[in-house]
């Protein structure tokens, strides 16, 4: 059976490619370009982000899930729970607040998707969004070694660290580019 996430992943990345590969390069067609991904995104995210609410509160319930008769289950630190029961309590709330802290990234990359919508691309704003997604990543892998400390696991994996690192510079540069623009916007 494939997953639902597949799907959107899917869709989205076909959506992205249709949009990016089909327009003509003129200045004024890239703006289009890109406010029309930021649309096709918004509203993708925009589906994602209850679904995973739901997914969330369906476990926390222990409802079954859409076309089969199996509960939703979770996997955390390559463990599966079926339920809250099976959880020890400290794996339970980090993984709830690893939860909270993905939803507001989901929200962030949801306002970063509308202010490409709204044409508005290397705004401050912008730059604000995408650090926060870098500085989300990196709490997230702490509470996963945190997690793996308590189930006394060896197998982490630091590349969500990295990558978070990584985003957290580009930002710099997307900020320092934007700050050069605006100085050379003042210059006479």
């Amino acid at each position: 059976m494939i997953h639902l996430g597949t799907i959107v992943y899917s869709l989205f990345f076909a959506v992205i490619l249709l949009v990016f590969r089909f327009w003509p390069g003129t200045r004024a067609n890239r703006l289009t370009r890109v406010r029309k991904a930021g649309v096709v995104c918004f509203i993708l995210l925009l589906v994602c982000l209850p679904l995973s609410v739901y997914q969330f509160i369906g476990f926390l319930c222990g409802w079954e899930q859409f076309g089969s008769g199996d509960s939703y289950r979770v996997v955390v630190v390559q463990k599966v729970f079926s339920s809250v029961k099976e959880m020890p309590p400290e794996i339970f709330w980090l993984w709830v607040v690893q939860q909270a802290l993905n939803w507001f990234g989901g929200l962030m990359l949801l306002r970063l998707f509308w202010l490409y919508s709204k044409g508005i691309i290397f705004a401050e704003k912008n730059i604000t969004c995408i650090r926060v997604q870098g500085y989300c990543l990196i709490i997230s892998c702490l509470i996963d070694l945190e997690m793996h400390g308590v189930i006394r696991e060896n197998s982490v994996s630091l590349n969500p660290m990295i990558y978070g690192l990584l985003i957290i510079f580009i930002a710099w540069v997307m900020d320092e580019g934007r700050k050069i623009q605006e100085e050379q916007e003042l210059t006479v």
